[in-house]
């Protein structure tokens, strides 16, 4: 199959530059005057800064989605999870207040502190080192790039898979206020706004805040227990001032808090087990079966065993004899500093995070009060607290020149504490509580170059670019067992360990890139990126490695943009081959678990995007993305093998599952309609349908973490007034009510935890500018 993309490619390649015309003959009529105006925007052009320049989407060789504040509008985008409504190639995820991208075979699993995200997430072009930041709300916002494939060579570290970006709106040189209200459904409400205010001719300052609440989505049985609602807020303030054509700074600050129940720390209700139906014990090879294993049922009913009791049925309630809460806050500020010495741009990007999120859930996910099974009905709570600052420095030379180049410099310091603790609450349990707690500093260097050369002028480009980063992550972790039964009082650790690794990683980005006229570019790349090596709490078990190796991606690209029809028609293809090494995997053993770095995996496919306007007003957008993901090296511990009664291995061979979150198919299409009502405003329909193949959830690919083919039909209608200062509208998202899986994983006695997207919501929203 590689064979066939490589010589698809070259074809391809070979066909483009057939079809240019002489060499020669470019090089007479190349001028830069030219380079200049063709890289001049036209209306309609998006413009992103993927490659660290602002640059329009049409000219960067690179698969991306960007999504302006009128589409994110459109979709109901309060947070970046809608964005996969709108994207090839990229499956969203959640499993409490964690997120779980997925793209092209690279998915979210491990979230613990001394894991770090596989999918870059930036605000204002600053790197968010947790996860649980990716669910920050999007509010004022300017533009969502989506890029797909690692970006190892101008953004490096944990940009495995490809990166999420996140631009604000930036202050404007006039007075501007706009107004939002939704109500909706599960007494959801939201208000968001901002005030635009030119201080001066060269200072200008934007405010904008949101508050978003919602009744959880989740009910327990158990009277009174709600999750997976919404209680939050946010404020920003961006200041940009500019005292002469040269130098340009801009600040920006924020806060955002969340209260709330939350949907869990690891998933929300049980999907069951897989058990043998002859003996009752669970294995890997077992039949599935819709219990909960953690909480006795109180007689035998499966193979003259107690297997644990029936689960709750439907993807929205849960058994949960426990309240949960949610608390997380977020305080940060950033700053650019750019000065334009004419032949090159010096900018500075300066930024400090202080994150904190604490969250707890039920224990043995039921509604029993019980003690036994080494353990009993009680509560878990992990908390993490993160301070993070990041110094970037570029120096890019000017665009219009024939050889483009970029260098820079980048310094990360992350400090994260975290604590993981549970309690057994049974009435007169004499068990005793276990925590965890970890402290982690990460120390991150790295230096960057990468140019762009035109062998030919304005048609043929060649590209080359190298990273080299280090890092070091000093830790200590401390286990405790002696917590006073139905507390979390705890006195002395039985296991402390430090320690002070250090990872290294050269990355790089090779291309060829072919642009016969403004209206087309075909391109090839190759590429590399990594996730960083961590680090595992050894419990004193010297057989647990203290730290693991970073997991590599060597990726190929080939792909085309196009735009016809004077820009009414505009297309972008890949295909795309990525190969994976030094996975970095759960492995389980009977007392034990840790994180270390094994297997191979590859993820192969092809992605389309179409954007058409045939008729002024009627927009008509697709896309497809096909993709075969699959481990071909993975020899795994087995979790269900301590509650096997010796029938099953210690270790399961997963060389030919799937990869989770990575559907083999998937398609949206999204057609919205701007009527004029001659002179009566404008009146907008709009259809969002998304079809997506199925897919599995874990390594382990069982019938319990399975996600069969779904579609998802998002309806609104919109009026706007003449003057365009108001519109009202009324929408639903997921009318069709289908439960999506969004996540599992293998939990206490191996009982199958999962979380889905939200139901069926709707409502009405109304705005106001000025």
């Amino acid at each position: 199959m590689f064979d066939r993309t490589m010589l698809v490619g070259a074809s391809a390649l070979a066909i483009a530059l057939y079809a240019t015309p002489s060499l020669a003959a470019a090089q007479d009529a190349a001028s830069t005057a030219a380079a200049a105006a063709a890289d001049a925007p036209a209306p309609g052009d998006i413009i992103v800064t993927a490659q660290r320049r602002s640059e329009r989407l049409h000219d960067v060789p690179i698969s991306i989605t960007a999504l302006s504040d009128k589409d994110l509008a459109r979709l109901h985008a309060n947070d970046v999870s809608r964005v996969a409504v709108a994207t090839p190639g990229f499956t969203w995820g959640s499993q409490g207040s964690d997120s779980f991208p997925a793209i092209r075979g690279v998915r979210t699993s491990l979230v613990s502190a001394q894991n770090d995200p596989v999918i870059g997430f930036y605000l204002d072009g600053i790197y968010q080192s947790r996860t649980q930041q990716q669910s920050i709300p999007l509010f004022d916002v300017a533009r969502v790039e989506v890029q797909r494939g690692p970006q190892g060579t101008l953004y490096g570290r944990n940009t495995f898979g490809g990166n999420l970006s996140i631009v604000t709106q930036e202050p404007i040189d006039k007075f501007a206020a706009g107004l939002n209200l939704d109500f909706g459904n599960y007494a959801s409400k939201r208000i968001d706004g901002f005030v635009n205010v030119p201080l001066s001719d060269t200072l200008q300052v934007r405010v904008a805040g949101v508050y978003q609440k919602h009744d959880g989505y989740v009910r327990s049985t158990h009277p009174g227990v709600r999750l997976d609602d919404d209680d939050e807020n946010a404020q920003r303030v961006n200041l940009k001032w500019k005292p002469d054509s040269n130098l340009e700074i801009s600040l920006h600050a924020g806060h955002w808090q969340r209260d709330d129940a939350g949907a869990g720390s690891y998933g929300y209700k049980v999907a069951g087990t897989l058990i043998n139906p002859a003996t009752g014990n669970q294995s890997i090879n077992g039949q599935p079966y819709a219990v909960n294993p953690s909480a006795p049922n109180g007689s035998p009913n499966v193979g003259g065993q107690d297997v644990g009791i029936p689960v709750t049925p439907g993807a929205w309630t849960n058994d949960w004899d426990y309240q949960p809460f949610e608390h997380i806050k977020e305080n940060y500020v950033s700053g650019q500093i750019a000065y334009d010495f004419g032949f090159a741009t010096l900018r500075s990007i300066t930024g400090y995070t202080f994150f904190k999120a604490n969250r707890s859930a039920d224990n043995d996910q039921s509604s029993v009060v019980f003690e036994g099974l080494g353990y009993g009905s009680g509560v878990q709570e992990p908390h993490t607290r993160a301070k993070t600052f990041t110094q970037e420095v570029q120096l890019a030379s000017d665009s219009t020149t024939p050889f483009q180049w970029i260098v820079g410099a980048y310094y990360l310091h992350d400090s994260i504490f975290e604590i993981y603790q549970q309690k057994i609450t049974a009435p007169g349990s004499d068990v005793t509580g276990y925590k965890e707690t970890t402290q982690l500093h990460t120390n991150a260097l790295a230096g960057y170059a990468q140019g762009y050369y035109y062998v030919v002028p304005d048609k043929v480009r060649v590209i080359g670019g190298v990273r080299y980063s280090y890092e070091k992550k000093s830790f200590d972790f401390a286990d405790y067992a002696d917590g006073d039964p139905g507390t979390y009082d705890f006195h002395t650790p039985y296991s402390q360990t430090s320690g002070a690794p250090t990872f290294h990683s050269w990355t790089w980005r090779a291309g060829l890139e072919y642009t016969p006229d403004r209206n087309t570019m075909l391109y090839f790349t190759a590429s590399t990126g990594f996730e960083s090596g961590g680090v595992n709490d050894t419990g004193g078990d010297t057989t647990i490695p203290s730290s693991y190796a970073p997991q590599k991606v060597n990726a190929y690209e080939l792909g085309a943009k196009n735009r016809f029809l004077d820009g009414k028609v505009s297309t972008e293809v890949s295909l795309f081959w990525n190969q994976f090494q030094n996975l970095q995997i759960n492995v389980y053993t009977p007392l034990v678990s840790y994180f270390g770095s094994a297997g191979k995996a590859r993820s192969r496919g092809a992605e389309a995007a179409v954007r058409t306007e045939f008729v002024h007003g009627l927009h008509v957008d697709g896309t497809i993305a096909y993709m075969d993901a699959k481990y071909t090296h993975y020899i795994s511990a087995n979790n269900f093998y301590g509650l096997s009664g010796g029938e099953d291995t210690p270790s399961v061979d997963l060389a030919g599952k799937r990869i989770p979150q990575s559907p083999k198919i998937k398609t949206t299409l999204a057609v919205y309609y701007d009527m004029d009502l001659n002179g009566a405003g404008t009146l907008s329909p709009s259809l969002t349908w998304v079809h997506s193949g199925s897919y599995y959830t874990t390594d382990y690919n069982t019938a319990l973490d399975y996600q069969k083919a779904y579609n998802t039909l998002d309806l609104s209608l919109r009026w706007t007034a003449p003057s365009g200062k108001y519109y009202v509208e009324g929408y639903g998202t997921n009318v069709t009510n289908t439960a999506v899986l969004y996540s599992a994983v293998v939990g206490r006695r191996e009982r199958v935890q999962v979380s889905y997207g939200a139901p069926a919501t709707y409502g009405v929203r109304a705005g106001v500018k000025f």
